[in-house]
Parts: C-alpha cells; sequence; structure tokens
C-alpha cells in the first residue's frame, strides 16, 4: 500500500500542475479582452482617472490634481464671461451675458460629477488651445458606467460640438442629441437655442447654432470653398471652408462642392462677414439631410481630380 502511493504521487502532481497555468492563462486572456474592450469603445483610449472637484460649467471640470478637464464633443450654455482663459473670445460668447439655461446644465453635470472619480478617455488630442485636458468622461452609477458626455446630450443640456482635434465618438453622441432634440428636452425647449434657417441665421450672431438650408451654390475661390445659400452672395447666409482645413474632407474623399443643391445641416459659430457666415473647419459640422453626401473614390488611370468616380457612403458621420 506503501508503494501505490509512492507511485501516484509522481503522477497526481503531474495532473495538477497544468490548472494553475492554465488559470493564470485564462485571467491573462480575460485581462486583455478586457483592455482591447475598453480601447475599442467608440474609439477611446484609456487616459487614467481623477477625482472631480469643481465644475466651472456645463462642459468644464476642475480635477483634485490641479487639472482642468474640457469635455470633448459637447459645447454647453455659456455663464457670464470670467477672467482665466486669455480674455475675450469666440468660444466664450464674446460677451458678459449668461445664456438662458447655463446653470441648470452646469447642475446637471456636477450632479453626475462632483466629488466622484472619473475615468478619462481620448478621442483624439488629449489638450485644447487653453492647455486643457480634453477628453471625454466616464463614471460609475452602480454597475453601470455612465459616459458623461451622452448623458448630457441624452438629456438636451449640451450641443454636441465637432471638435477638429478630438473626432472619436461623434456618431454615438449625434444619436444621443436627436433623441433630445426630438423630445425637446433641456435646452431644446427654448427658443434661444432653435435651430435656424439661412434667413433667421443672423439673429445667432455671437453664438454657436445649427442651421439648415439648402445649398444654392457651391464656389472654389483660389484659398477658400464657399457654399451659398441664397441668391446674395453679399448678405445672405455662407458657409466658408479655408483650403488648410479641406485636408480634413479629402481624408474622407469628400468635396464640399458635392453639396450644391442638397439640404444640409451646419453647425458652428455664426459670424458677420458679408451676411451671417459659419467657418467650417472639418466635416463632422455638416450632414447632408436629404441623403447621402458622395465619397469619392481616390482618382485612377491618370483621371483628373474632378473626374474621380462617386462612392454611396454617408458622409459626416465615424468612419
Amino acid at each position: 500500500m506503501h508503494a501505490w502511493r509512492i507511485v501516484l504521487l509522481p503522477l497526481l502532481i503531474l495532473m495538477m500542475a497544468p490548472a494553475p497555468a492554465a488559470a493564470g492563462t485564462h485571467r491573462a486572456h480575460h485581462k486583455a479582452h478586457k483592455e482591447r474592450h475598453a480601447k475599442g469603445a467608440h474609439g477611446l483610449i484609456p487616459a487614467g482617472s481623477g477625482v472631480v472637484i469643481g465644475v466651472l460649467s456645463g462642459d468644464t471640470v476642475t480635477l483634485r490634481d490641479g487639472r482642468v478637464v474640457r469635455l470633448a464633443g459637447i459645447l454647453a450654455p455659456k455663464g457670464a464671461r470670467r477672467g482665466g482663459l486669455g480674455g475675450r473670445s469666440m468660444e466664450d460668447g464674446g460677451g458678459r451675458t449668461a445664456w438662458p439655461l447655463a446653470e441648470e446644465s452646469r447642475q446637471a453635470l456636477a450632479g453626475l460629477v462632483l466629488n466622484r472619480t472619473v475615468s478619462l478617455m481620448l478621442g483624439g488630442a488629449d489638450h485644447d488651445r487653453y492647455g486643457r485636458v480634453l477628453a471625454h468622461l466616464m463614471v460609475r452609477d452602480g454597475r453601470r458606467q455612465v459616459w458623461v458626455q451622452d448623458a448630457l446630450l441624452r438629456q438636451g443640456w449640451v450641443e454636441l460640438a465637432p471638435h477638429p482635434d478630438a473626432p472619436k465618438g461623434l456618431a454615438a453622441l449625434r444619436r444621443a442629441e436627436d433623441d433630445a432634440r426630438d423630445h425637446q428636452r433641456g435646452l431644446w425647449s427654448d427658443s434661444f437655442y432653435a435651430v435656424r434657417n439661412p434667413d433667421s441665421a443672423g439673429h445667432a450672431q455671437g453664438r454657436y447654432t445649427i442651421v439648415t438650408g439648402r445649398v444654392l451654390d457651391a464656389a472654389d475661390a483660389r484659398d477658400r470653398v464657399y457654399l451659398n445659400f441664397g441668391a446674395d452672395r453679399r448678405t445672405d447666409f455662407t458657409v466658408e471652408i479655408d483650403r488648410r482645413d479641406m485636408a480634413a474632407f479629402r481624408a474622407r474623399h469628400l468635396d464640399p462642392l458635392d453639396l450644391k443643391d442638397r439640404l444640409v445641416e451646419v453647425r458652428g459659430w455664426v459670424e458677420e462677414h458679408n451676411g451671417p457666415m459659419i467657418r467650417v473647419t472639418n466635416p463632422d459640422q455638416i450632414i447632408t439631410t436629404d441623403g447621402r453626401w458622395p465619397h469619392r473614390r481616390p482618382a485612377r488611370g491618370g483621371k483628373k481630380k474632378g473626374e474621380a468616380e462617386s462612392g454611396g457612403d454617408a458622409a459626416a458621420t465615424e468612419p
């Protein structure tokens, strides 16, 4: 009986040895899967965490470690102008008067993140021109992970504002805003934030707004492309795209000249330049509302640029 034990002992050791290794392999595989899933969510990349100790507006918070975080992809109503960001700017609303519902928007963000640990997710550039961290925020609500930008857009307390340096996640955020607009939640119940047509775009001068209308003419004028929404280019609503910003359109095989005679929705800051005008810096500021904006396939066989064939993919959404 003793001899049996001597013979079986090595066999038992051999049979049991692989189990811990297999378990370890399984755990490593599971961890790698979780990491891949986290990095793949809407194309956002994890970038650490922090505790929110202050909410400056509906789209800006301060962390305990001193960082100021600007929430990427959205724009909240502007409060009364304050110092600290280099004086007046287009983003600050160009004045001291608070926009309607600015405090309600700030409180909505505070209710989600104040005194809580948030995860930072990058959708492109990690800082804006003011040196603030440009990030998406995730916060735990029990077992559920809440995407803060999505929640604010769905509640109607902010507007979608595509940033050329942080393009990820916009397709999902656009759907969240559409839901709030359809149900007139939050900002969308106030006429101040009403979607404008080309004739009323001038009433939103100095503000970020959405304008819908038909492009009557599209012209390439040396260093700029113009989309004209009226017969008189000196007074009617216009969209301007600088030549240096055309690279973003070409990267998606899009040409703004193809928008002639199309119904579009464009968003941005309205300024006065021979009538109301929005300067577009990236394709996500424009969507077509009457069908697809065709992609232009790269020219082949020596074809000229203007002879390139067009594709059928939808534009101004996440690739």
